[in-house]
């Protein structure tokens, strides 16, 4: 019998690995959250401090009618200690609703300060204590995987959507690829038939006929995270860029995130190295990231950098501040534009400034040595799905190289982990279910 309704933010297709993480568990019921809306986001804005992060005020209106039409009251979010406020959302969001009269709403904290530590599996004790039954141990590894997996797959169709869209003949056939592709994904919860997704992704995009001679403008899409993966929020703004005929190559998902805080993220260090004369350590945001992604993609020839984040985040604020400042022209010259999103955003002003973003590309390629001369080079993802398709025998070594190269990144940490907390936090939850609990003698 179902005893608990569980949900969290929608944040694009973010929700189809949310709900790998907690599927089939024992007294839990995973609710998806419903599209984004106008309606959703002016209930979390009525609420909401005026000055706080416009993600917050999204995810609030997600709760608020999660809570009123869904007859959800137990909510799974992120928390940590910062830089960025986006880890202290969930208690200041629990204090809002029960403020409004929900006094029954439970949050239940997914804890990614540093994934190595282990702290993040307290929500499954925590939800146990909340069920009153017990989850077995390969049911929470068989979802930790499940969310890993989809999380790696969502990232990957993603990417390529963007490198696809600007080249397709037939109009919105990108966008159909997407969404059905994305629908398997969430439908899918076998670990062995995922293993091998990535020939069921190049296949359904290489059903889009391309225009293969095509060597379209190049941007890096990048901001916040929150601001970027959310549609409604963003206006489907990757989608505009590749309608426009730009390459968009989209930076973050939430995978590279979560293989950041297991400190397993080659590129994230590489992005770090690059920014760190600029931004010297993570400040908030993806503000060091998107330094460095700027640096980079100049360095490759790129035609822009677009860079959307939320009304008042001051580390994306800061950097916007750092590429536009008139003594940093020699060394920011690859041309930029800075998108702040708000609640009172609008479509037909953002439209404009793209359009105007894009002739301004579009003149710096023809007349400006620097990009005029720069060597068009086809991506990888492109070249394997049209190009170049991968046997079977390269799908089957990707499908472990993969892997295995994250854990080698592990093995070779940039950070260093508290090996003491781990392990207390390894045995708390392994011995759960123990007549005597390990973790306990932490206590003594």
């Amino acid at each position: 019998m179902v005893n608990v309704r569980v949900s969290f933010s929608r944040m694009g297709w973010s929700y189809i690995f949310f709900k790998g993480l907690f599927h089939d568990l024992p007294g839990i019921e995973v609710v998806e959250p419903p599209l984004v809306n106008t309606e959703i986001v002016s209930e979390g804005v009525k609420v909401s401090p005026e000055f706080v992060c416009f993600p917050f005020k999204v995810i609030l209106g997600e709760m608020i009618n999660l809570y009123r039409n869904y007859d959800v009251k137990d909510f799974a979010m992120i928390a940590d200690y910062g830089p960025c406020r986006a880890g202290m959302y969930g208690v200041v969001q629990k204090r809002i609703l029960k403020n409004m009269g929900f006094k029954d709403v439970r949050m239940f904290y997914l804890r990614q300060d540093d994934f190595r530590t282990l702290e993040w599996l307290r929500i499954f004790r925590d939800l146990e204590k909340r069920t009153g039954k017990k989850f077995d141990d390969y049911k929470v590894l068989r979802n930790t995987l499940l969310f890993l997996a989809k999380a790696y797959y969502v990232e990957r169709i993603s990417h390529i959507e963007g490198l696809v869209r600007c080249r397709e003949k037939n109009k919105s056939m990108t966008t159909k690829v997407v969404h059905t592709l994305m629908n398997l994904l969430d439908n899918e919860n076998n670990l062995m038939k995922l293993s091998n997704f990535d020939r069921t992704i190049d296949e359904n995009f290489r059903k889009i006929p391309i225009d293969k001679e095509m060597e379209p403008l190049r941007v890096c899409y990048t901001g916040e995270i929150q601001v970027m993966l959310e549609k409604w929020v963003n206006y489907d703004l990757m989608g505009e860029l590749g309608v426009m005929g730009i390459e968009v190559h989209k930076q973050y998902d939430v995978f590279d995130w979560v293989m950041h805080k297991l400190n397993a993220s080659k590129r994230r260090r590489r992005l770090e190295h690059s920014a760190r004369k600029y931004i010297p350590m993570d400040c908030g945001g993806e503000a060091q990231w998107n330094m460095g992604s700027y640096l980079e993609s100049q360095e490759k020839g790129f035609d822009g950098f677009v860079h959307i984040f939320p009304f008042t985040c001051l580390p994306e604020i800061s950097l916007m501040g750092m590429l536009e400042a008139e003594k940093n022209m020699d060394k920011f010259y690859m041309p930029h534009i800075h998108i702040s999103l708000d609640g009172s955003s609008g479509f037909e002003g953002l439209r404009t400034r793209i359009e105007a973003f894009h002739d301004l590309m579009v003149g710096n390629k023809k007349t400006n040595p620097l990009f005029r001369d720069a060597k068009y080079v086809v991506p990888d993802e492109v070249k394997n799905i049209y190009f170049k398709p991968k046997s079977n025998f390269e799908y089957f070594l990707s499908s472990i190289e993969t892997p295995m190269s994250k854990v080698l990144t592990m093995l070779n940490p940039s950070k260093k982990l508290d090996v003491g907390f781990t392990v207390k936090n390894g045995l708390e939850f392994f011995s759960r279910n123990s007549f005597f609990g390990i973790g306990s003698l932490f206590n003594l």
